[in-house]
């Protein structure tokens, strides 16, 4: 089959399902292999299972799937239908889940069986799931559900693996959940040419891509964790998954499947090199990390481990377009992000969009070529309107610029909070604070955590004559919340500081009030959260 759109991602799985269907497109760590013939059919016969039971091109499917095969079937089988994949955070449940589904008005909804007891608590309240698509046992089923539940088996039971038209670099990809500012989160639209785009950035420098083989203990549902995959597809070395990070396996799994490359967050770069040391770290197949953001000690993590660090700028909605592939991350530059690179213009400006002078704080703002950046925010108008608007997509995150053209991130402009590479809304924790029967307000805000980025804070306002216990609180929240968005501090405030024209909480009072010994900390009570 010859494709208009070759470079798009299932078409690059289509070519190497022909050209070498029995080698690995992924490796699990549990030792599992999927095939580039099998990714490929795979994908054509989810496609057709798709249609089959319902599912309408163009409109969400959503997914609640760990970084396992399954996670890539769904998303590629999507892409051959025409349907957009709708990945779930699977931490998420009660409010926070309704949203999402909701917001996708998907019809379809595919998850593991692992993940689906948070979409029963709730499912009296999605107002447009028809079908629920189990993979694993069937036996937590409730009766009285609203909408059919079907199993795996009789939902991929004689389909076929046809080929269809491909999808073009306008077509969504996905729909990737990220972090409100002032509202509930928002599902980034990201077509193919996005996709494209990021991985082609040269975030990974160019003369490192052939035989690369990339390690990806990262989530589907975050577009780090599909990259592996695109870099497999085109270069033929096969990306390695895990379920999930993890500090003391993470070198074992590089050795033992060799990779050569990886992408690794700030803290969890952190949290790897606070690690006790073992001998013969640097003894390992891994050369080259892109670390965002680099980490001060940097130097001592590449003599560590063996390996050169690289880093470049990204958000879920826009295209790496600050890069430095040519430009190795020391503890002497580790502050610049890169420079512009090429096919994306960027701008550091002020509250009414106009460019400020090098070395003064502004706001980020993007553009480039058609369908190489987000197309919006699914189903919010509004708040695509106001990141998009002058013609440039506004990222909300503060910069500088020197004279040679180094771009240097300042501070989150958004009211956002995030942490161990998860976005969280302050305004979604505040929203379930706010329902326990003893507080009358709260505000959410980031104090930085020891590995590096943020923990958060909740500062509560209590109702009249009530005992408050801050561990009653954290046990009120665990059955409402992720996990990785629960408060460590809780701080009692008489009053939350506000302004007086529009009575906005002053996040910033409450951020400079840091942790004191007024403020509880749920480490050090030794409240644990489970998994």
């Amino acid at each position: 089959m010859t494709f208009d759109y070759p470079d798009l991602m299932p078409q690059m799985v289509a070519r190497r399902a022909r050209e070498s269907g029995d080698s690995a497109a992924l490796k699990h760590v549990d030792g599992s292999v999927l095939t580039w013939a099998d990714a490929y059919g795979d994908s054509l016969r989810w496609a057709s299972a798709l249609e089959r039971f319902g599912a309408t091109g163009g409109q969400p499917v959503v997914t609640l799937f760990a970084n396992s095969f399954d996670a890539f079937r769904s998303w590629q089988g999507c892409a051959w239908f025409g349907a957009i994949e709708s990945p779930v955070n699977t931490n998420y449940k009660g409010d926070w889940l309704r949203h999402v589904v909701n917001n996708t008005a998907a019809e379809i909804v595919l998850a593991d069986d692992r993940f689906v007891g948070p979409i029963f608590d709730i499912a009296d309240q999605l107002t447009h799931v028809k079908r629920l698509v189990v993979f694993g046992s069937l036996d937590s089923v409730p009766q009285g559900l609203p909408f059919k539940v079907i199993s795996a088996e009789e939902f991929l039971d004689g389909v076929d693996a046809a080929e269809r038209p491909e999808p073009g670099p306008w077509d969504l990809s996905s729909l990737i959940y990220t972090s409100g500012t002032t509202g509930r989160s928002k599902a980034v639209m990201v077509p193919w040419g996005q996709f494209t785009a990021s991985m082609e950035s040269g975030f990974i420098p160019l003369d490192r891509l052939e035989g690369i083989r990339i390690y990806s203990p990262f989530p589907v549902f975050h577009v780090t964790g599909k990259g592996g995959f695109y870099f497999a597809a085109v270069f033929g070395g096969a990306s390695v998954i895990r379920e999930a990070f993890s500090p003391r396996e993470y070198w074992h799994d590089v050795q033992t499947f060799d990779a050569n490359a990886a992408i690794l967050l700030g803290p969890l770069a952190q949290m790897l090199l606070n690690q006790p040391e073992q001998p013969g770290e640097a003894d390992n197949p891994m050369k080259t990390v892109v670390m965002a953001p680099v980490i001060p000690d940097v130097d001592a993590f590449c003599r560590r481990f063996g390996v050169e660090v690289f880093t470049t700028y990204n958000m879920t909605e826009i295209n790496c377009p600050i890069v430095r592939p040519d430009e190795r991350c020391t503890s002497n530059n580790f502050r610049s992000c890169g420079q512009a690179r090429e096919g994306v213009e960027i701008r550091i400006v002020d509250e009414h969009d106009r460019e400020v002078p090098p070395n003064t704080p502004g706001e980020l703002i993007v553009r480039g070529e058609p369908w190489e950046l987000n197309v919006g925010y699914w189903n919010m108008p509004d708040k695509t309107s106001e990141a998009w608007r002058n013609g440039w997509f506004h990222t909300g995150d503060a910069f500088t610029y020197d004279d040679d053209g180094n771009y240097y991130f300042v501070d989150r402009a958004k009211d956002y909070i995030r942490r161990r590479g998860e976005n969280i809304s302050s305004f979604e924790i505040e929203t379930i604070v706010n329902e326990h029967p003893s507080i009358s307000e709260s505000g959410a805000v980031a104090v930085p955590a020891d590995e590096g980025e943020d923990e958060v804070k909740i500062a509560v306002v209590l109702e009249e004559n009530t005992n408050f216990d801050p561990a009653d609180l954290i046990e009120f929240l665990i059955p409402r919340m992720p996990r990785f968005a629960i408060p460590r501090y809780v701080e009692i405030w008489d009053a939350l500081p506000k302004t007086e024209a529009t009575a906005r909480i002053q996040k910033a009072k409450i951020r400079d009030a840091g942790v004191s010994a007024e403020t509880w900390d749920r480490v050090a009570a030794g409240v644990v959260i489970p998994r």
